[in-house]
């Protein structure tokens, strides 16, 4: 082997080596960029209150929207941990529990973390306030503490006052409240402890999907990342203008459609999406199903869910794309407008819609 070329394989080796610790510099501080919160502590009533009226049943249907929400938010994952504010007869008005401490976002972890039933006893959200504060105060980086449950005080403690305490002396810290029935004191004082802190009160039942969660927490978990250098030959992103979704025949989950024009339609805009996530490797897509809404609330749910996994499966079958990279939200009846994705004329009936995510 002559010098000449020896050279110039060492040149080539040395510049490819720079490019690909470049690209991984770059993936790794636009993802920090893009996570606007580092960590997480669910907070959520065991009480009595929670064996009424199946409440304990909405607050774990609640956590599994969560749980498929949070992958799709951000590139790079969250720190996650979960207390417990309900309290075991005899336990007193000064008992919680850390059920998972705060660590790296484990989605089977957390959810076989709930207790099997929920306690009988009193519900001191103050309490429950209080030790959740201290321990994301413990943890490095912002944080925030998700509060679910009914918003019941039994502890003739004010929440609000306890809330204003921990607003005033942790003025980074949010707290955003979800409550799990239509107490009227619990409204009062879940929206106030939202107010105090930072945060924002939602209530479950305006939840019916993890579609509604993914929402919140774009709107509240992340940032928008900063400017990131593309590798040399990749296509400018995408935007909604450009791509549209793919449209699927009446009671249909195929991606290929009888009308010649539609499935031409669909074929390139597959194509697209599959292309850009080939050449760009730190992108992800979003595929947001729905449909028409002929039949019941359930079946749309599970059809625009099929939908949006036959999408899947093409972009990984075709392209290579790692289902990794690929998140689905199955919205069912109806469109919610997300930012970066396409409104369609149809205005959301039978199609799956790309929210790319650079």
């Amino acid at each position: 082997m002559g010098p000449c070329f020896k050279g110039r394989l060492h040149l080539g080796l040395t510049v490819c080596m720079t490019a690909i610790l470049l690209f991984g510099l770059s993936f790794s501080l636009r993802a920090e960029d893009c996570k606007r919160i580092q960590n997480i502590l669910v907070l959520f009533d065991a009480s009595g209150f929670m064996k009424e009226k199946n409440h304990y049943e909405q607050l774990l249907t609640q956590m599994s929207f969560f749980t498929d929400g949070i992958p799709l938010t951000a590139d790079g994952f969250f720190n996650v941990g979960l207390r417990h504010y309900g309290l075991k007869v005899g336990l007193g008005c000064n008992n919680t529990e850390s059920i998972l401490a705060i660590q790296p976002w484990d989605p089977e972890r957390f959810m076989n973390a709930f207790p099997k039933s929920v306690s009988y006893g009193v519900s001191s959200l103050s309490a429950g306030l209080r030790e959740a504060v201290d321990e994301v105060t413990q943890a490095e980086g912002k944080s925030i503490i998700v509060l679910i449950g009914g918003g019941v005080e039994s502890c003739k403690t004010d929440p609000i006052k306890i809330a204003d305490r921990i607003g005033f002396n942790n003025p980074d810290l949010e707290i955003h409240t979800f409550q799990v029935g239509n107490s009227q004191e619990g409204r009062f004082f879940l929206e106030g402890i939202a107010h105090k802190c930072h945060g924002t009160y939602n209530n479950t039942a305006e939840m019916p999907s993890a579609a509604n969660w993914h929402v919140w927490m774009r709107r509240h978990l992340v940032t928008h990342c900063g400017p990131e250098i593309a590798p040399p030959g990749t296509p400018p992103a995408p935007t909604g203008r450009q791509i549209g979704p793919v449209s699927f025949d009446t009671k249909s989950f195929s991606v290929r459609s009888k009308d010649p024009a539609v499935d031409a339609a669909n074929l390139a805009n597959l194509d697209a999406v599959g292309k850009y996530l080939q050449a760009k490797a730190s992108s992800r897509v979003i595929l947001h199903g729905f449909t028409d809404g002929v039949g019941s609330q359930e079946y749309n749910l599970k059809l625009s869910r099929r939908r949006a996994e036959a999408v899947s499966r093409y972009l990984t079958a075709t392209y290579g794309i790692p289902p990794q990279r690929i998140g689905i939200i199955a919205h069912g009846i109806g469109q919610g407008v997300t930012p970066g994705r396409m409104p369609t004329q149809t205005g959301g009936r039978r199609t799956v819609e790309f929210e790319l995510i650079d």
